[in-house]
């Protein structure tokens, strides 16, 4: 069996902004219900204020501007943009607060008459300057070098005269304290500049000093300090660098040479490499050769590319057999067989004095090289040793020398900056470091300040709509009741599918005390039937359907009953099912008490279709057939719980159009929790009147909880002049056994047999 999902929602699923305008909108409708809460709290603030108004000392207002032009702010800043506006506002803090210093407001009250003195009057004489702070204002305008200074007195004329007075004491102090500082620090400068000029003649003696020392032979290059001894250590040390890299190689050489002599390998490849050590002239020389052999060679090198360059000349004009031309490649011949023959010539050469000669003398030549080399690298290393002595003495020098000129150039411009400053201290001591221009002059005041009485209204107004919001909320908070049909839908989430009106107590009995059947076409049969228009136009079908209620006494039976009157007036076969075994109210309502019912069919063991039939009654009505409770048993919620029941409802499906189950209310047992598992979906019949919020919330959220469908709220016994407003009562209620006898709650509240209770009025 499908179920349509659950329309009651959690307020986490639920978007912050929905919730916001729902309690916003929930707000505005309480406050709209008790606006004569609101009413009265901005009275009764209006009436404070009126109060306030009529009973305060009037006191009137003098203000005047004050433009404030630093002219001590530091010059050094003025290249830099927005700087000077900078400090000046840095300052301005200090400024406005010297304003209420009380050693300007004793110099203020001095400059008083006394007749001025009227806010004065009955104080102590040293308490006059705290009575003026009380009544002054003192307040820099934001990002400007302007300050508002306001005095409030009883008399309009002593307002004025105490801020000019008070504007008098402030330049007083301020030039007072300007030409005292300016002496001070002018003192103080000429001191220390007398003690830095001690150290720049010192410090330039020491200076020429050094120089003395050094030499005065300084080279700069790249911003570096270079000196003679310094070059030399430096030429020394590339000098014996080069001299160990020769008697390295020299040696590598000569072990090189000793073990192929050793090894009996051939040493033709090693006079090349000792050529490059030895000087290769020098070695052909030790082996017997002469040196014009190779100039010779370069020589026929020469003369035969020239010969070359001439045959192939003669070739262009002369024969091939032409003596001129046979005689030139006769030379060249001889030529290339003299330089082809001439290596093999010294390799049988050197073959031949190898042993004799040639090893000796590779040995002689490269020992006697090595030792000059080491004997140079001495000499060159004892020289570089006396320079870098030299050097590293005279580099200590440079770095102190560099120091204190160094010293020397900061003593020189840290003097030159106090010159300055003084000059500039002396320049400005006779004039004001702080000039104060008043811009807007205090004026005679025409209406007294304090109280001001829009402002009043105002602040009463405000006071009033906030208190008065605050008592609608706490009253809102403590109040457990729905405010309407708006409130209930909206606090529930879910669809209001009928408002029933209150019916009046039928006469008849059984099936007759029904309205839908006893006056079809009157307003209370109407609701019934919006209620089946509304559950039939639901996107699925709702066949199966539990109706009930969260507490006893709100007229659930009564619903069911002419909703399914209704339904079979619509032709739609309909069984009425009392599945309230506990208190049986269907039962008692259609006259049925006695008969077997639903409890005999559950705990019965043959086939539910025949059970059922056998104990299904007709109500008289055509299409509408009642299946009466039965006897009761001890745990109903057991017996319900049976797979009969299932096999009951899916028999019902087959035989009936609609099939409406009626069971306990869900705050006082289990039982409808366990039927809205089985059905299409549950109807909560609610009574504002008389339901509290908080169980008919729960009762929603118990059927949430359960993944029990929820298809909408039956609005019930609603009273025409309270539709639009709050319902009155708030009733608790008790359940428990009773005698079968007693009916639902629409022909009175104590009919159906339960025990109900009711509280005052809220």
């Amino acid at each position: 069996m499908s179920h349509e999902p659950i329309t009651l929602r959690d307020d986490a699923d639920e978007r912050p902004s929905s919730h916001l305008v729902h309690n916003a909108t929930r707000f505005v409708a309480a406050a709209r219900y008790r606006w004569k809460v609101l009413a009265a709290s901005i009275v009764a603030c209006g009436l404070l204020g009126g109060l306030y108004c009529s009973t305060a000392t009037p006191l009137f207002k003098a203000k005047a501007a004050l433009l404030v032009i630093d002219t001590g702010v530091d010059q050094s800043a003025m290249g830099v943009t927005g700087e000077r506006s900078r400090q000046q506002l840095n300052a301005m803090p200090t400024y406005v607060n010297l304003l209420a210093y009380p050693k300007v407001l004793e110099g203020a009250v001095n400059h008083l008459e006394p007749e001025d003195r009227v806010d004065f009057e009955g104080i102590e004489n040293d308490k006059w300057v705290g009575a003026m702070q009380q009544n002054l204002v003192v307040r820099p305008v934001r990002g400007a070098n302007f300050i508002e200074l306001s005095y409030f007195s009883r008399d309009r004329r002593a307002a004025a005269r105490v801020v000019n007075a008070v504007i008098a004491s402030y330049r007083e102090f301020l030039n007072q304290t300007h030409r005292g500082a300016a002496g001070e620090i002018s003192e103080m400068l000429t001191t220390k500049m007398g003690q830095i000029e001690q150290s720049i003649a010192q410090t330039q003696h020491e200076v020429l000093e050094l120089r003395g020392r050094v030499g005065d032979v300084r080279l700069r290059e790249d911003g570096r300090v270079l000196h003679p001894l310094v070059q030399r250590a430096t030429s020394f040390n590339e000098e014996l660098i080069a001299v160990q890299k020769q008697r390295s190689r020299l040696e590598t050489s000569l072990a090189s040479i000793e073990t192929s002599i050793e090894n009996g390998d051939d040493l033709q490849q090693h006079i090349m490499q000792v050529a490059d050590v030895v000087g290769q002239e020098m070695l052909m020389r030790s082996l017997g050769f002469n040196p014009r052999d190779t100039a010779t060679q370069a020589a026929l090198e020469r003369d035969l590319l020239e010969d070359h360059a001439e045959l192939k000349a003669m070739r262009e004009h002369l024969a091939a057999n032409h003596p001129d031309v046979i005689a030139a490649e006769e030379r060249i011949r001889v030529k290339q067989d003299y330089l082809l023959n001439y290596p093999q010539r010294v390799n049988e050469w050197l073959a031949k004095v190898q042993d004799t000669q040639l090893r000796p003398r590779l040995v002689q030549m490269v020992g006697q090289k090595l030792e000059e080399t080491r004997r140079l690298e001495a000499s060159v290393e004892a020289q570089y040793r006396e320079a870098h002595a030299e050097a590293t003495q005279l580099n200590t020098l440079l770095t102190e020398l560099e120091n204190k000129e160094r010293d020397l150039k900061r003593l020189q411009t840290w003097n030159e900056q106090l010159l300055n400053k003084l000059t500039d201290l002396n320049i400005r001591r006779d004039g004001q470091e702080v000039r104060i221009e008043v811009v807007q002059e205090p004026q005679v005041a025409a209406a007294p300040a304090i109280p001001d009485r829009r402002r009043v209204a105002l602040l009463a107004l405000a006071a009033g709509l906030a208190l008065g919001l605050l008592a609608v909320h706490v009253l809102d908070t403590l109040d457990d009741r729905f405010r309407g049909i708006d409130d209930l839908q909206n606090q529930l989430r879910t669809t209001v599918l009928a408002v029933l009106p209150k019916l009046r107590v039928a006469d008849g009995a059984g099936i007759d005390s029904l309205q839908v059947h006893v006056a079809p076409d009157t307003r209370e049969s109407e609701g019934f039937r919006t209620l089946r228009t509304a559950l039939a136009l639901r996107d699925r079908e709702a066949r199966r359907l539990v109706v009930c209620s969260a507490e006893p006494g709100d007229g659930k039976t009564t619903v069911l009953a002419n909703l399914g009157v209704s339904f079979a007036q619509a032709h739609r076969k309909t069984l009425l099912i009392d599945a309230d075994l506990r208190r049986p109210g269907l039962t008692g309502l259609l006259d049925l008490r006695g008969a077997e019912g639903l409890s005999n069919l559950l705990g019965g063991n043959g086939k539910v279709g025949a059970a059922a039939a056998a104990v299904i009654r007709p109500s008289g009505i055509a299409g509408l057939d009642v299946l009466a409770s039965g006897p009761r048993f001890a745990n109903p919620a057991e017996l319900l719980a049976q797979p009969r029941l299932a096999e009951l409802l899916a028999w019902a499906d087959a035989v009936y159009d609609q099939v409406l189950i009626d069971s306990p209310p869900v705050l006082a047992a289990s039982d409808a929790a366990v039927l809205g598992r089985l059905v299409d979906g549950v109807v909560l019949v609610v009574r504002p009147e008389k339901n509290c919020r908080r169980g008919v919330l729960r009762a929603a959220e118990t059927f949430a909880s359960l993944r029990v469908p929820l298809l909408g709220i039956a609005v019930n016994q609603v009273k025409a002049e309270s539709r639009a407003g709050y319902y009155g009562y708030a009733p608790g209620h008790a359940y428990d056994y009773a005698d079968s006898r007693g009916l639902d709650d629409d022909r009175g509240e104590q009919n159906d047999g339960f025990k109900t209770t009711r509280r005052s009025a809220a």
